[in-house]
């Protein structure tokens, strides 16, 4: 059964926040299903890349540099999961799609395992760097087996 779905975009204004999601999940609900995706993966304006390249390298007193050496740009966001006010888990992987699942057993790294709580859960999106505008999606899905 669908729990959530949830589209949207993450501007560099984001960057370096955490975005939460409540749903619920019913009792019965034995394992979640959670797909995620978000893109472009990379900065894709390559004038842009150079430039945040740059202002970062200044930011820290770095002024001898080439911005190749650090090309592309990539954005991270990455996803982690409160289950009724306590931390579940987190997910903070390179890949832009990616499956999650959360269960008593064989959950995906960075999940702990145990039995699902019904309730009032959160996902978060953490924005650990967002160099444009970046398409999210993320859909979760509850299994009764």
């Amino acid at each position: 059964m669908l729990l959530f779905e949830k589209t949207g975009v993450v501007t560099s204004a984001d960057d370096k926040t955490n975005i939460p999601f409540s749903f619920k999940v019913p009792e019965g609900v034995k394992a979640l299903r959670i797909k995620y995706s978000y893109n472009p993966k990379e900065v894709e304006n390559e004038a842009e890349a150079h430039r945040q390249i740059e202002d970062a390298m200044h930011k820290y007193g770095v002024t001898d540099f080439d911005t190749e050496k650090y090309m592309p740009v990539k954005n991270l966001i990455t996803l982690s999961f409160d289950e009724n006010g306590k931390y579940r888990g987190a997910c903070h992987r390179q890949p832009n799609r990616q499956l999650v699942t959360i269960a008593e057993e064989n959950s995906t790294p960075g999940i702990i395992n145990k039995p699902i709580e019904a309730g009032d859960w959160d996902i978060v999106l953490n924005v650990h760097y967002a160099g444009c505008d970046v398409n999210y999606s993320i859909e979760i899905e509850g299994i009764n087996v």
